[in-house]
């Protein structure tokens, strides 16, 4: 790491420039980036630029019917925050999850959502509260569905020159769980993970997404449709809906765990959810 270049800038515009060089990628809490780089998977690598002390990244705030979370939030900042905790208990859940707390405590929702790893564990949520990745270059801002933003492993729609400028969702009261599986109860890299958010506008409304069952996180359409069907959330339908999540899993055998397992834990995980949920 000793040849690469550190950039510092004041300004967001400043920071999309300096990304257009060739081999510069951003940097804010480093909490995956540093390690992958001491681990040499950056061999073209020849500048970071800092973008944790840009302010206008590191709010939570509302604009009109939606809010807006900036890239550089860290998990703690996320679990702390009583607007996250009231509205969007998933995804406060899900950031609980990351790490130990020196970890929670730099590491940030946009880091681990332009890392783009299928077991990345803000992302689930992120899915199922139906996020917008708003994507800037300094002059010019555009959103995509968080479903459309991931193109494979590490792989993103992100362009050179650009950043997360941060997240929107709508202003709508939730209820969630998040779930994860690991080596261990905590720090570990998921096997497999699931969050599940549902609202009530006049009837029930369901999302349900995995991640570490394919190459990029999965909703559960058909679990979703199903449970909105049905007039009450009974056992029997918690086992239905747990049938059409394993049968929409799609995972692979890996070092961390078997297709097998994986594919029967989502049933497992999103049962324990919906009894959770319903109860």
């Amino acid at each position: 790491m000793n040849n690469i270049q550190f950039i510092r800038p004041t300004s967001i515009q400043a920071a999309c420039e300096a990304l257009k060089n060739p081999g510069f990628m951003p940097v804010s809490g480093g909490s995956d980036l540093v390690v992958k780089i001491r681990n040499g998977l950056y061999p073209n690598l020849e500048g970071l630029v800092d973008i944790g002390d840009l302010s206008p990244l590191n709010l939570i705030r509302t604009d009109e019917n939606r809010v807006i979370i900036g890239s550089g939030c860290t998990m703690s900042q996320i679990i702390n925050d009583r607007l996250m905790q009231d509205y969007f208990p998933t995804l406060v859940k899900a950031a609980s999850t990351v790490g130990a707390m020196q970890i929670r405590n730099s590491a940030t929702i946009g880091g681990n959502v332009a890392n783009a790893s299928p077991a990345g564990d803000t992302i689930p949520a992120l899915y199922s509260l139906e996020a917008r990745v708003m994507i800037t270059d300094g002059n010019n801002a555009r959103k995509v569905p968080i479903e459309e933003f991931f193109l494979s492993p590490g792989k993103t729609k992100l362009e050179a020159g650009e950043i997360i400028e941060g997240f929107s969702l709508l202003f709508r009261k939730t209820r969630g769980e998040f779930l994860k599986l690991g080596e261990r109860r905590a720090h570990a890299i998921s096997k497999i993970n699931m969050a599940v958010s549902t609202w009530n506008d006049g009837r029930d409304h369901w999302r349900i997404a995995m991640g570490s069952v394919a190459p990029t996180v999965l909703r559960c359409p058909e679990a979703e449709e199903y449970l909105e069907k049905c007039a009450t959330i009974d056992d029997a339908a918690i086992d239905k809906a747990a049938e059409l999540a394993c049968n929409t899993a799609k995972p692979i055998s890996d070092l961390r765990s078997t297709s097998a397992y994986r594919k029967k834990m989502a049933g497992v995980l999103l049962k324990r959810s919906l009894q959770a949920l319903t109860k």
